[in-house]
């Protein structure tokens, strides 16, 4: 009986690094939406020093194949060689919101590489497994207010992220987060919001600008990058 609680709790925590979803797939639900035609999102791209080229680009593939559902395309604007900071996705992010959306990209997104501390983070997490308390590890992050700028762990590096399908399922989470989806267990909710961008993309607005919308705080959305740095940088 013990060791049944044991393994219990042990799947419990390796199992919450993943325990948030932006939903399941409702295909007859997603036919019904419009989505109208082909739009661009231009990402620049924060590539730890230990993610190779073939790994971001592979990483990008596996998003475009989702993305197509919704008659979008993510290209990689810009590379930016980084080391990732910190031991805790806190870092990251911190780095993330103090940067300025540069004139060609329409989000920010760091690929962060491997380290020892995500190694002692899930050696923490069995231990603490075997007194009953779950913990989880963020594989990824997107920015709440905006969804302008966000994160993955890029390598399926410890046994938590490969149970809840490593770092291309990852990818493909943070990716909706990118286009203003938040938390579901459907992704019907989903679908509305992305063809409200989608609108909002194709508008005289968004044209003018040359920005993929991006969600406004309060309400609605943001067309002009020099918005979004202003709300971040305060300049």
């Amino acid at each position: 009986m013990k060791h049944c609680k044991f393994l219990f709790s042990l799947f419990l925590a390796l199992f919450l690094h993943g325990c948030t979803t932006v939903g399941f797939h409702r295909n007859s639900i997603r036919e019904t939406h419009d989505f109208g035609k082909l739009s661009q999102i231009r990402v620049c791209v924060w590539k730890d020093e230990n993610v190779s080229e073939e790994r971001m680009r592979n990483l990008f593939e596996i998003w475009n194949e989702e993305l197509s559902l919704y008659k979008l395309h993510a290209n990689i604007s810009n590379v930016r060689k980084w080391n990732r900071k910190g031991w805790t996705g806190g870092a990251i992010m911190e780095e993330l919101y103090e940067s300025r959306m540069p004139p060609e990209c329409d989000r920010i997104f760091a690929l962060a590489g491997f380290k020892f501390s995500d190694l002692v983070f899930e050696i923490g997490q069995i231990i603490l497994a075997l007194f009953f308390i779950p913990t989880y590890q963020i594989l990824g992050a997107v920015d709440s207010p905006t969804g302008t700028r966000g994160y993955i762990l890029a390598h399926t590096s410890t046994l938590g992220h490969l149970l809840v399908g490593g770092a291309s399922s990852t990818m493909v989470h943070e990716g909706y987060h990118l286009l203003g989806c938040g938390h579901g267990f459907f992704l019907s909710d989903c679908y509305e919001e992305i063809e409200k961008l989608k609108k909002a993309s194709d508008s005289e607005k968004a044209k003018q600008y040359n920005f993929l919308p991006a969600l406004n705080p309060e309400g609605g959305f943001i067309y002009d990058r020099r918005e979004i740095n202003l709300l971040f940088l305060g300049n």
